[in-house]
């Protein structure tokens, strides 16, 4: 009997080691200098710092429908939204289209380039969406769901024309450098956001938070500090996964701290009906009028509109793509620039993909530079991000309750990892310089990629002309500047 289970239990283990080579030959990871455990491990990391992205979005959302709130801001579950669905329906429909659309995108995007990216519903466009186009510019949000499927399709176009490689040759060697290093202060000041580290403050915007008393907001702050240093303590001693065990430390402290909160959420999936009926696409009523400018106005306006989310979402994926491939091509690890197009592609379809589902554009998200940070190389990883997102919507309750502070650490530490490019930038030119500052710094102080990017490229642009050099600006660098200058003074 004995020797029969050691027999059984010996060709199983035969069988786990065929699939693991399988998987290993697929994806190239150990071609791509990774191994299974690493890739794992990263894209448990990327997860645990993303998630709390799939319930942020819908919240923004909501937004679009003012009747959902009230005076003090609260949502009223059980308002009746101009859609006819209550507020914590809507609520509810969105979050599990967010988990299930990121879960989507970040397959896609994991099977079609095989690098260690991830997607979901974007917060910068979801905020666009609900305050610009929706309560601004008077579209609702179904009408705003057909421009994202249209924008979509553009962003598909560009694509399969290589317009991307264009975009890429645009853009000067010292803002490419520059756009890591501003997303590694964009991730970072959000991760001292989400940790309430640094407060909203009348006077001068922001502030460090009172440690005078152990409110909620200062504990979290304490532990989000501690964590970060024990984090940088496990990388200088070589610790393998140290992001990954570092937030999982963090999360475990937490709970006596009382940082750890259950919220409410009632996944029922009979909200899949409301999902087709109320977060429809409304072709239609996008090109409808809006404005009393008749037929030019109408079309000027969905022009304005798809254009600008394609923009959005073809620069904040390039961003994510610059920064990774410098973390990977420092490493010596290879270079993802050959596969920039894959990754494009697979965030185009999954926008117009998330559309029919009912969310704002399918982005590849900023925080998956963590990925790369841990060690991920190949598309395994994304695959187990992916994986979890789906997972997410059975386990909403318990994937809500990550608490800040953890989230924070691994936004802090990549933020910090990413800044050692700026040694590259050459600020004894002012040439240089200026541009690449200003692309640093407004990310992280407009909370935008895109506007960072493009008051990078505007001040190249400009400084290049009035010094004489015009004839040596890259023609797509002109086109691009000119984009964002009319994207600045049509779109606020």
């Amino acid at each position: 009997m004995l020797l029969l289970v050691c027999i059984c239990l010996n060709r199983d283990m035969k069988g786990v080691l065929i699939i693991i080579n399988k998987i290993d030959r697929f994806f190239n990871v150990s071609a791509d200098g990774s191994s299974i455990r690493t890739e794992v491990f990263s894209g448990i990391t990327a997860y645990f710092t993303m998630v709390y992205i799939l319930f942020l979005v819908p919240n923004t959302i909501l937004a679009a429908f003012p009747e959902a709130f009230d005076a003090s801001g609260e949502i009223i579950k059980t308002a009746i939204l101009s859609n006819g669905i209550t507020a914590q329906q809507m609520l509810v429909s969105l979050t599990m289209v967010s988990c299930l659309t990121a879960g989507i995108g970040t397959f896609i995007l994991a099977l079609n380039s095989n690098l260690p990216f991830a997607q979901g519903p974007s917060l910068a466009i979801s905020t666009f969406v609900s305050y610009t186009i929706c309560l601004r510019m008077g579209y609702t949000y179904n009408e705003a769901l057909a421009a994202i499927f249209i924008s979509g399709i553009m962003f598909l176009v560009i694509t399969i024309f290589g317009f991307e490689k264009k975009v890429q040759d645009a853009i000067p060697t010292n803002i490419k450098f520059a756009v890591t290093a501003g997303i590694g202060l964009f991730i970072a000041f959000m991760g001292m956001q989400k940790a309430h580290l640094v407060e909203a403050n009348s006077l001068h915007l922001v502030q460090l938070v009172s440690f005078s008393d152990l409110t909620y907001n200062t504990k979290s702050a304490m532990l989000c500090l501690v964590g970060t240093i024990l984090i940088a303590v496990m990388i200088i001693k070589n610790v393998h996964g140290a992001i990954l065990f570092g937030k999982i430390i963090c999360i475990i402290v937490a709970i006596p701290m009382g940082l750890v909160k259950f919220k409410e959420f009632n996944m029922d999936f009979q909200n899949f009906e409301v999902i087709r009926s109320a977060l429809k696409m409304d072709f239609i009523g996008l090109f409808s009028s809006h404005n009393s400018y008749g037929f030019l106005g109408i079309i000027l306006s969905v022009v304005v509109i798809v254009s600008t989310l394609c923009i959005m979402d073809v620069f904040e994926t390039i961003g994510t793509i610059i920064a990774t491939d410098y973390i990977i091509t420092l490493s010596h690890e290879g270079n993802i620039m050959e596969r920039f197009h894959k990754v494009l592609q697979a965030d185009a379809v999954s926008t117009s993909i998330g559309a029919a589902f009912g969310i704002t554009n399918v982005s590849t998200y900023v925080e998956s530079t963590t990925m790369a940070l841990e060690g991920g190389r190949t598309g395994l990883s994304g695959i187990v991000t992916g994986v979890l997102f789906f997972l997410t919507i059975f386990i909403a309750p318990f994937a809500s309750a990550v608490p800040s502070a953890a989230t924070a650490t691994t936004l802090i530490m990549s933020g910090i990892l990413m800044m050692n490019v700026i040694k590259f930038i050459n600020f004894d030119d002012i040439e240089q310089a200026l541009p690449a500052f200003l692309t640093m710094v407004m990310m992280p102080l407009t909370y935008s990629l895109v506007t960072g990017i493009a008051l990078g490229l505007i001040s190249h642009t400009l400084i290049m002309m009035f010094t004489g050099k015009a004839r040596l600006i890259n023609k797509g660098t002109y086109v691009l500047a000119i984009i964002f200058m009319l994207q600045f003074l049509m779109i606020q």
